[in-house]
Order: structure tokens, then sequence, then C-alpha cells
């Protein structure tokens, strides 16, 4: 399964744990809103996807991806 236009991307929020979250590009980098999870955390990912570390993202946005995790 391919992710559609790079809209859809994978966090890795552990080591072999991953979240798909779709990425909104009209929103800036910065914006907690860019980054909406649309699934639950899964250890397979496909592999034409792009897997973005927790770490590289700004603190807000960070803390933004953790709430809708832990929601």
């Amino acid at each position: 399964m391919g992710l559609k236009k790079r809209k859809y991307v994978y966090i890795e929020i552990a080591p072999g744990s991953f979240v798909k979250v779709r990425m909104i590009k009209s929103k800036a980098d910065d914006s907690p809103k860019k980054y909406q999870v649309v699934a639950r955390a899964t250890s397979r990912v496909p592999w034409t996807a792009k897997i973005i570390k927790l770490e590289s993202l700004p603190d807000v946005v960070r803390r933004e991806v953790v709430e809708q995790i832990t929601q």
C-alpha cells in the first residue's frame, strides 16, 4: 500500500513503534495543526512510507502529537 501523494507520513514514537499522521501541506511547519494523527500505533510500516522521528519535530508540534496519541 503506497501513501497517497505524500499526504501521509509515519512518526516514530519509540523504536519499532510508529503512528500514521496526515500532513497538511498548506499549514506552517511549526504549526501543531499541520500533523493530524490518523491511526493507532503500529509496528509495520509500508516500505514506501516516509518516516519522521518524533524528536525532529518542533516542541509545540511534538506536544500536540503526543497529546493526540494519548487520547
